[in-house]
């Protein structure tokens, strides 16, 4: 499981701390099943560009198709959850912090937080038959090519911003007065905050919308809307994803953990489990063990 802040954005933890980036070369074979199934959001920017095969993005609510030769951008602080295809699927995720691109104030402001900031822009779509697009995603694969060289930082410095300079030719850009505010993403963000924080209490539908100051019916609309699930359901699949993990890293009783993931009823809990997972907690824990060892 990711680590969290109370505003329920995830904190991508970066190999080098002081250089938040990330250069993923991933297979994702066909119709894999995923146990790490929480939307989620962060403030770094997320590329990523499927080599071949294809695979799904969910992306606020919508279900986006990439394939082979396409590439999606992520805009900071988006939900979104990455889905297996019908096919096999190569592709290079590119993650990194904005903060690398801001040298000074002046180039923050002036570059990167018109962009960062337009929350009309929640993600792009990009192609390797388009010559600006693609020199994007070439820069993309440089910066995986230099995983191993000593000058790995500088030279991926240089070329991330390249990379930026080619997106800020064609990516819209937040108007400096009169910016769109999405609120209903915001509440929705609220509520997956206060999901993800507290998913081990007795919460209600009420308890999970009146943190987004939010009716229940509206609640549930805007939740189905973003997330394809009302925040029950969500919080449900949230808890089993949680145990899943503590089937395999404790050695705790299946009472224990449906207890400690916010089941009252281990019953219910194993009942929940088997229909998610398709096998039983204790099935699951031992084929887990055996595939680790």
């Amino acid at each position: 499981m990711a680590d969290i802040r109370e505003d329920g954005s995830e904190i991508f933890h970066y190999d080098i701390p002081d250089f938040p980036l990330s250069i993923k070369h991933n297979y994702i074979p066909a119709n894999v099943v995923l146990t790490d199934l929480s939307i989620h959001w962060h403030e770094d920017i997320e590329i990523t560009y499927v080599v071949s095969g294809s695979v799904y993005h969910q992306l606020n609510g919508k279900r986006v198709k990439i394939s082979a030769g396409e590439a999606i951008y992520i805009n900071s602080k988006q939900l979104h959850l990455i889905e297996p295809h019908d096919e096999d699927c190569e592709l290079y995720c590119l993650i990194f912090h904005p903060m690398l691109l801001c040298a000074s104030n002046y180039v923050s402001t002036k570059y990167v937080l018109p962009i960062v900031e337009n929350e009309n822009l929640d993600y792009f779509f990009l192609t390797d038959s388009n010559a600006d697009h693609k020199e994007v995603l070439d820069a993309i694969i440089k910066i995986h090519s230099l995983e191993e060289d000593e000058a790995f930082e500088l030279k991926t410095l240089k070329i991330l911003n390249e990379l930026w300079i080619s997106l800020y030719g064609f990516l819209p850009k937040a108007e400096a007065s009169g910016q769109y505010v999405n609120e209903d993403l915001h509440k929705v963000q609220k509520m997956l905050a206060k999901i993800h924080n507290c998913y081990y209490e007795e919460l209600s539908l009420e308890d999970i919308c009146s943190i987004g100051e939010i009716g229940k019916t509206k609640g549930t609309e805007i939740f189905c809307q973003y997330l394809n699930m009302t925040p029950v359901e969500y919080l449900i699949c949230y808890r089993l994803e949680i145990a899943s993990r503590m089937l395999i890293d404790t050695k705790d009783s299946v009472t224990d953990i449906a207890l400690r993931t916010g089941f009252s009823d281990s019953s219910y809990f194993a009942r929940a489990f088997k229909k998610r997972m398709g096998i039983s907690p204790l099935k699951y824990r031992q084929e887990r063990k055996i595939e680790n060892e």
